[in-house]
């Protein structure tokens, strides 16, 4: 589906501004927004009831600045109100949280649609995630899907670590295993640091090393 009506959620200017300038370059036509999570409800459910309802909600999940205590507290008190009146609207959270609990919350429980972590990506993955939806898929950021499918991080051992830590360095796979060689770690061949850092790849749902890297770091893993 092609959404012509979007609408924004988020309580800090800088980040308000730049999705909308995002949704306005890439030629989206009508943007609603609002700071606060009750006036976001109010002008959904009026959109809706004026027979022209948006199609589509970017919400952050935490408010700082909530204007009636008594109101809607966050992101997903907003989403849990919206969904109750306007089942069919899509939702992408826009978020700096990372906890896996939360965004499996997020899904299964307020059947959210998109989950994308703030960062020096997010605005690219948002547009990705906005094409994504508008094909009816649902769409995680990497650093998301990482989290959604992790193990538990204890269970990473030190030689995974050590890989990784090498990797964030600048490492290449020869240098690695020459490292390895000289601290006495096994195993060492270039051909089994090259396996570890592919099982390492699909753990963390990660393309390349750089990416895996990126999603390592921001994870706190290394």
């Amino acid at each position: 589906m092609q959404f012509n009506r979007i609408f924004v959620s988020e309580d800090i200017d800088s980040n308000n501004l730049g999705v909308i300038t995002m949704l306005q370059n890439l030629g989206y036509p009508q943007i609603g927004h609002s700071q606060y999570c009750d006036e976001a409800l109010l002008k959904l459910k009026r959109a809706l009831l004026d027979g022209n309802p948006f199609q589509l909600l970017i919400t952050d999940l935490s408010f700082d600045n909530p204007r009636d205590k008594k109101g809607l507290q966050n992101g997903q008190d907003l989403i849990a109100a919206i969904k109750e009146v306007q089942p069919e609207i899509k939702v992408i959270v826009f978020s700096v949280e990372d906890n896996q609990n939360t965004i499996k919350s997020l899904f299964e429980n307020q059947k959210i649609e998109g989950y994308v972590c703030k960062g020096l990506n997010g605005l690219k993955e948002l547009k990705n995630s906005i094409e994504a939806l508008s094909q009816n898929k649902p769409f995680t950021c990497p650093i998301a899907t990482a989290v959604l499918q992790q193990k538990n991080l204890l269970e990473l051992d030190d030689y995974e670590q050590q890989l990784l830590l090498f990797l964030a360095q600048g490492h290449k796979q020869n240098e690695i295993s020459a490292l390895l060689k000289a601290k006495g770690i096994a195993p060492n061949s270039i051909r089994s640091v090259e396996a570890n850092i592919s099982k390492l790849k699909d753990y963390f749902n990660a393309s390349n090393t750089t990416q895996l890297v990126y999603i390592a770091t921001s994870m706190g893993v290394i």
